[in-house]
């Protein structure tokens, strides 16, 4: 199977998982998200597909986040936390399904500005792969617990 292939098939699978997820209140990303990553990364996955699976998996589970704040006035997770105020005085005033919407609207804006910021730098750090893979690296000198 071709990289793009895989890496769609990647990002549509990671799209649906933590769409459930995010509706989940309090579910952590580190928690979540890293050992869900390193899984698709020791299935040998190429790192297009590994790339292309963790922005989908931020992105649905950061839009999602935005439901359970939005309406019930609890955070998704700690970025959602400065907008319960806001979130709140909207529910009070009988309209939480405009809060929802610019908080989607936002999430959506974030991610055309973070996702080719990310690939950008991606470029930038990839000029320095050589000098650090010639750097060797030796944990001998840590203490054994």
């Amino acid at each position: 199977m071709s990289v793009p292939v895989i890496a769609i098939l990647l990002a549509v699978l990671a799209g649906i998982i933590f769409t459930l997820i995010g509706l989940v209140s309090g579910s952590d990303e580190t928690a979540i998200l890293v050992p869900s990553t390193l899984i698709v990364v020791l299935l040998g996955a190429p790192p297009e597909a590994v790339f292309a699976f963790f922005m989908s998996a931020i992105l649905a589970k950061h839009l999602t986040h935005a439901i359970p704040t939005a309406l019930m006035g609890v955070p998704g997770d700690t970025t959602a936390a400065p907008m319960l105020e806001h979130a709140n005085f909207m529910r009070r005033i009988g309209l939480p399904h405009i809060a929802l919407r610019k908080m989607i609207s936002g999430g959506i804006i974030g991610a055309f500005i973070a996702l080719p910021v990310a690939l950008l730098f991606a470029v930038f750090l990839s000029q320095f792969g050589e000098f650090f893979q010639k750097i060797p690296v030796s944990f001998s000198h840590l203490p054994l617990y």
